[in-house]
C-alpha cells in the first residue's frame, strides 16, 4: 500500500470511527469494498446505517482528500488502477 492509500484508509478510519485491520486493508481495492467494509463494520457495531448515506460519505472523502471528481466515483473504480491513488 502506498502514502495515498494509508492516508485513505486513515481517513476513513476516522470518519466513520472504525479500525481498519491491516491485514484487511489491502484487499480493499475498489470504492465499492471500502464503502462494504465500512457499512459492515458499523452494523457489527450495532448501528443502524444507511448505505447511500455511507457511500456519500465515502465520496466525500475522496473529493475532499484526494481531489477526485464526482463522476469517477463509482463502486466498480479500483482505488489505484482508476482513480490514481498510490
Amino acid at each position: 500500500m502506498g502514502l495515498d492509500t494509508v492516508e485513505l484508509v486513515m481517513a476513513v478510519e476516522e470518519e466513520f470511527g472504525i479500525s481498519i485491520p491491516d491485514d484487511v486493508a489491502p484487499k480493499l481495492v475498489r470504492l465499492g469494498d471500502l464503502h462494504a467494509f465500512a457499512v459492515e463494520a458499523l452494523c457489527a457495531r450495532g448501528e443502524s446505517v444507511d448505505p447511500s448515506a455511507v457511500w456519500e460519505q465515502v465520496k466525500a472523502i475522496m473529493r475532499r482528500e484526494f481531489g477526485i471528481r464526482e463522476g469517477n466515483l463509482v463502486p466498480e473504480a479500483h482505488i489505484v488502477d482508476d482513480l490514481g491513488l498510490d
